[in-house]
């Protein structure tokens, strides 16, 4: 069950940080670019965001119990934007077009000039690959779960610490003062 909710909940993370990292992309430049330092509210936002993708990133990445298929789906998605936009670049045109959503006008997506910056740069490509190598370690796949004599022996100590007050004696414990 969790390969499966980690093969939608990476679907749904590739584009998110897509996105995410689109939005960022502008912003970091012109925060280089600045000279006002580090310090004001739209800088702060702008390393805030950069902070939480790295560690979304990371989190995805790193732990060990993590089904495969999160980081693996993201860089599928990765991949697969990559792709398109070197097999056919006016394809990013027409997802990237603004829509017309009756009652709000054009909505256009954020992050698009930094999307695109990025598959033009042909920076997607490394976290994409980067998130498809956890897919190809066998101990990201097995369960965590014991099984055949190690199952035998964890069901064992079931009690806790319960079956260890009943095991006591009924004498005084003498505590040296």
């Amino acid at each position: 069950m969790r390969h499966f909710f980690g093969f939608v909940f990476g679907l749904l993370l590739g584009p998110v940080l897509l996105v995410a990292g689109g939005w960022v992309t502008p912003r970091v430049g012109a925060l280089v670019n600045s000279t006002r330092g580090f310090f004001g509210p739209s800088e702060f936002l702008t390393l805030a965001a950069l902070m939480v993708l790295a560690l979304v990133v990371a989190l995805v990445l790193v732990p060990p119990k993590l089904t495969p298929l999160i980081p693996g789906m993201a860089g599928v998605v990765l991949t697969g934007a990559t792709v398109a936009h070197v097999l056919q670049p006016k394809w990013a045109d027409q997802v990237f077009a603004p829509l017309t959503v009756p009652g709000l006008g054009v909505v256009q997506l954020p992050g698009e000039e930094g999307v695109r910056a990025l598959l033009e740069a042909g920076l997607v490509l490394p976290l994409a690959v980067a998130f498809l190598i956890p897919l190809f370690f066998p101990s990201r796949w097995r369960s965590y779960r014991p099984r055949g004599a190690h199952a035998a022996e964890a069901d064992v100590d079931d009690e806790g610490f319960a079956a260890l007050l009943d095991d006591r004696d009924d004498e005084p414990i003498s505590r040296p003062v």
